[in-house]
């Protein structure tokens, strides 16, 4: 292999590395109503986002979005959050804008608003990023952690992957909170 093969390869798996970001886990969750997941380091399970359909149907207006746990490392096992991830790190909040629209904020980061509201094209619930007036479909989120301490770990920053609805490219976009957040 020649000095420039290598140095084109090298390249390569650069921009490979800036576009795609962390991941724990290959692929992802295939889930009925799945909204958007995410994951974390050092562990390869996953938090996922899913509708949260009454027995009719009709989404639940009270709790629009349920979160839970896929254990990949106990053969993708489902789980419920713990009371600590759920008030403070992976659960949500989420108001009743009307008009088949909700504002959610993740427990992790409140500063950054989601909207949970029915797609101009395929008529389904998705969650979705409001910049500038432009929507950006959310697909999934990974956590980086510092584990500075077992039971308040840091979270150093969160890097979102959407698609922006206008042309379908995919997008990322860094929030670094180390400074911000402590749980």
């Amino acid at each position: 292999m020649t000095t420039l093969s290598k140095t084109i390869n090298l390249l390569l798996l650069v921009l490979l590395a800036m576009v795609n970001p962390l991941s724990a886990q290959p692929g992802h969750p295939r889930i009925d109503n799945l909204l958007f997941f995410i994951q974390k380091n050092p562990d390869a399970n996953t938090v996922i986002y899913e509708l949260n359909l009454n027995q009719d149907g009709t989404i639940c207006t009270q709790a629009p979005v349920k979160v839970s746990w896929i254990k990949y490392a106990e053969d993708g096992k489902r789980e419920e959050l713990s009371n600590i991830e759920r008030k403070h790190i992976y659960g949500l909040q989420s108001k009743d804008l009307g008009n088949d629209e909700y504002e959610i904020h993740l427990m992790a980061y409140t500063k950054l608003s989601l909207y949970l509201k029915r797609s101009q094209t395929d008529n389904k619930y998705k969650i979705y990023i409001k910049d500038e007036d432009i929507h950006y479909l959310l697909k999934r989120a990974f956590i980086k952690l510092d584990r500075c301490s077992f039971w308040y770990p840091k979270v150093q920053y969160i890097d979102l992957v959407a698609v922006d609805t206008a042309n379908g490219r995919e997008i990322l976009q860094r929030i670094n909170i180390s400074s911000q957040a402590e749980f």
